[in-house]
Formats: structure tokens, sequence, C-alpha cells
């Protein structure tokens, strides 16, 4: 993962924190800081491309070497319009005004899960409204990226207690800035078959889930968020392994 170019005075100390929360896309972001472009209308072209990794204190990645793979989906009115095998892509759309459905698959393979021991599949699916706006050259489209901050020690492990908080936020990119977030679904597993449903609440903006894991040492738990927020936009989340119980 990279950060923004700094530069520090003599003597100075500061502290950061890399690799935390659970880790899944985010917006790409510029050496200065500034967050980038990730995804777009231009007349009849819908175009994605985003950093395939993220964490919960700004530090993105583009993809590490071989290991990182991934593919990306669109489909309008529920029927799939485009394919692409890689992480980003351009699709030709309609102009009329259509419901889409943008889906993300991000992965890792190989000798990298060697080391890479926690979100090793990850599949992020978007939806929104889009028509095509004739005297706009480029339209951002309403993508906003779950983040998922934990109770976890330096190797991502949760306590194999109840009642532990897990904080839900979203963060969006250059072309959309996310509203405040109005409903929040979480469930977590420990086969990836079978689901828990965790309990949500709003707590004065700060949206909070409440996962159980008494009883559950040594099970890996994939996570399942669906956010939607006030503008009316839905990401649903699922990440493999987000973490594990220690």
């Amino acid at each position: 993962m990279v950060d923004q170019a700094r530069s520090y005075e003599p003597g100075s100390e500061r502290t950061d924190t890399w690799y935390d929360g659970v880790i899944s896309p985010a917006a790409a972001e510029s050496f200065t800081g500034e967050v980038q472009l990730a995804a777009e209308r231009q007349g009849d072209l819908i175009g994605f491309a985003s950093g395939i990794w993220g964490d919960s204190s700004g530090h993105w990645s583009g993809g590490g070497s071989f290991g990182d793979i991934g593919n990306l989906m669109l489909r309008r009115n529920g029927e799939l319009i485009g394919e692409s095998p890689y992480t980003f892509g351009v699709f030709e759309v309609p102009a009329e005004d259509s419901e889409y459905e943008l889906q993300l698959y991000t992965a890792k393979i190989g000798g990298q899960l060697k080391t890479w021991k926690r979100s090793s599949e990850v599949i992020t699916v978007w939806k929104f409204r889009s028509h095509l706006e004739e005297n706009v050259y480029s339209r951002g489209l309403p993508i906003m990226f779950p983040r998922i901050d934990l109770p976890e020690d330096g190797v991502k492990t949760l306590a194999a207690e109840a009642g532990q908080q897990l904080v839900l936020d979203v963060t969006g990119h250059a072309g959309y800035t996310p509203g405040a977030i109005t409903t929040a679904e979480v469930a977590y597993s420990y086969d990836g078959v079978t689901w828990v449903d965790a309990e949500t609440r709003d707590d004065d903006g700060r949206w909070i889930a409440v996962v159980d894991h008494d009883g559950a040492s040594g099970q890996q738990v994939s996570l399942r968020v669906e956010l939607t927020d006030s503008n009316g936009n839905t990401v649903t989340q699922t990440v493999s392994r987000a973490y594990d119980v220690r």
C-alpha cells in the first residue's frame, strides 16, 4: 500500500497505522493526498477504475503483483451488458434513465496467500441510476466504499467474546461524496454458507454492528455488509476471511 508524499521537520514525531480495519477496495489517491475519480459517465460510456485494496487510515493499493486478480461486470435493469477480465473497464450504455448494478471482484491467489491471510476475496456491488446528460461531459457516479473498523490486534484477530463492536462508514471518490448512512445490515459467517445477522444501530450518526464470537476461538470470519446513504445509493460487500477469532 502507499501513502501520500510527506516531509518532516527534524526531531518531529508522527504516529500512523497501516492495514487497519477490513481490507477492501478504496478510491485511489494522488501523492499529494487528493482522492481520485473512480467511476464516471461520459456520454454513452460508463467507466470504473479504483484502488483494489484499502485500509481505514487512507492507504491504498492498485495491486502488488500477479497474485492480484479480479473482474468487473455491469448490469442494466438486471441484464448483464458488459464484462471486463480486469478490475477496471469501460462499457457502452443507452441514453435512457436506467438502474445499474456494478460488481467488482478482487482476490489474492497463489504464493501471496502465504502472507496475505485476510480479505482473500472481496465482492462489491453498487446500485445506482444513470442517464445521458447532453450538456455534461463527465458525471461522477454515486460509488461509495465501505470502511469497517475492528477492535483488532496486530494480526487482525478479535477476541472470542460477545458484544464486540464494528464501526461502519463509507468513503467516496472525486466524483461523489456519500451522504450520511441511513441503513446498515451486517452478517457474519464462519463457513461462508451459514450467516448470522449482527445487531446494527445508529449511535448519534456513528453506525455500529455488534458481533458475538463467544466460543468461536480459531474460526475465520467472513463479513457481508449492505449500506445505504441519504441519497438512496447502496453498496453491498462480501469479504472472505475479513478477520480471525483468536
